[in-house]
């Protein structure tokens, strides 16, 4: 097996916890996508003006975030003003290919939140104790068979925190396209046609007991349709 080989972990913002409900709260929610001069816009292609920044968060800097936040009442239904409450760029982390993943605890753990597909990406969000980013790596590394996608998530972190009541949070966008690749790769030459499959992803990672000893997870994620093409 290829060593793993850590990618530098682009920085943590922490998400604020949900904040007071206000009266003219229409939807309050997560969504990822992108900021660009004070407008969000969503995976789904929903654009929000950010109005009420209770974070002083940076909304002028172009780039793929997580954000949490609370629209206003929408009077027009081309514009969407939202109070932003909390924030976490994005950590764009292509992963490695490799012949063989371990099956046994692997790393630090970490505690997955969420993973979902959106925009040609696999998003995770996870945390991990400490109060510090910086000391902490994350990698991927996957393998591809005619089945699906094995896709591995390694923590290196410092071994004194795993004791503390602070959390980390990252959230992590990962390319679809070099694993549909070497998915379709692997199916077309088991006798598939393109886009009459899906791509299934088995996500793994190492997380802790409630008795306080390591244990791999395995957790099957939505499948991710590759487009037809002619």
């Amino acid at each position: 097996m290829k060593r793993l080989i850590p990618h530098i972990l682009l920085s943590f913002l922490l998400l604020l916890s949900a904040c007071n409900r206000k009266e003219n709260v229409i939807y309050s929610g997560l969504e990822a996508g992108t900021m660009d001069a004070g407008v969000f816009t969503s995976d789904s292609h929903t654009k929000m003006t950010v109005v009420g920044n209770e974070g002083n968060y940076d909304v002028r800097t172009s780039r793929r975030v997580l954000i949490r936040f609370e629209t206003h009442p929408i009077t027009d239904s081309d514009h969407i003003d939202i109070d932003l409450h909390g924030l976490l760029d994005a950590a764009i982390m292509p992963p490695e290919e490799v012949e063989s993943l371990p099956q046994n605890p692997d790393g630090q753990p970490v505690q997955i939140t969420d993973a979902w597909f959106s925009a040609d990406y696999l998003n995770i969000l996870l945390s991990f104790p400490g109060e510090d980013a910086s000391p902490h790596t994350l990698s991927l590394a996957f393998t591809a068979s005619q089945k699906g996608i094995t896709l591995r998530l390694h923590h290196t972190g410092p071994a004194d925190v795993t004791d503390t009541d602070k959390a980390i949070s990252a959230f992590l966008s990962i390319p679809v396209a070099d694993l549909r690749q070497a998915y379709e790769a692997q199916a077309i030459s088991h006798g598939k046609k393109q886009a009459d499959y899906p791509m299934p992803v088995l996500l793994q990672w190492t997380a802790r007991t409630l008795e306080g000893g390591p244990l791999t997870i395995y957790e099957k994620k939505g499948a991710y349709s590759p487009p037809a093409t002619n």
